[in-house]
């Protein structure tokens, strides 16, 4: 009986809650970049660079591997969130995760090609759910501006200005790779969080 219960005090102790944390980051984050790896090599011409990663969602020979890489990164920032919230950290950070989780959804649902309206749409929904994950990295930065921090959230920052110079209308075709840019700096400043998730608990 008290092994048992030893069992179950260590299962909610800081640690493991921090390698939870990592498990669902690394698992469902490597798969949203698998598929979007898997996308590039099918699609990499002028339509993929002027739209982005989100030609992938409209492309018949790529948008089985996006829903399953969007899908992905969605459960996966859900997920995070609890893990967060259950450790005391900022409710800015998970009530965050939670918005770019339904907006990753809301990005499928509304094809940019589908007219003007569903185009509006998704503009919106991105445009909202980079500045979100923008204001994520900035908080970590600010409040616990370690090295890792200061150099994910400069990846982050570089892949989102290349990203503005690659609007349609300024005929600067390198969206594609400044959203995988921005992605890949928002993901390596979440695994810096997981390493606060551990510091202010045991503290």
């Amino acid at each position: 009986m008290w092994s048992n219960e030893k069992t179950d005090v260590a299962l909610t102790t800081p640690l493991s809650r921090r390698q939870r944390a990592i498990r669902v980051l690394l698992a469902t984050q490597g798969i949203f970049f698998v598929a979007l790896a898997w996308c590039m090599l099918l699609e990499h011409g002028a339509n993929a660079q002027t739209s982005g990663i989100s030609f992938y969602g409209v492309n018949h020979r790529t948008v089985v591997s996006a829903v399953v890489g969007y899908v992905s990164a969605a459960v996966g920032l859900w997920r995070l969130s609890l893990i967060f919230r259950e450790g005391g950290l900022d409710p800015l950070l998970w009530m965050g995760l939670r918005v770019i989780a339904v907006m990753l959804i809301l990005l499928l649902v509304t094809p940019y090609n589908g007219g003007m309206f569903l185009n509006l749409a998704h503009m919106s929904v991105g445009v909202a759910g980079a500045l979100t994950q923008l204001a994520i990295s900035i908080v970590l930065l600010r409040r616990y501006g370690s090295l890792a921090a200061i150099l994910g959230f400069s990846v982050q920052l570089s892949g989102g200005i290349l990203g503005a110079f690659s609007l349609p209308d300024w005929r600067f075709q390198f969206l594609l790779y400044a959203e995988t840019i921005f992605e890949l700096g928002f993901g390596w400043c979440l695994l810096q969080w997981t390493k606060v998730l551990s510091s202010d608990v045991e503290r």
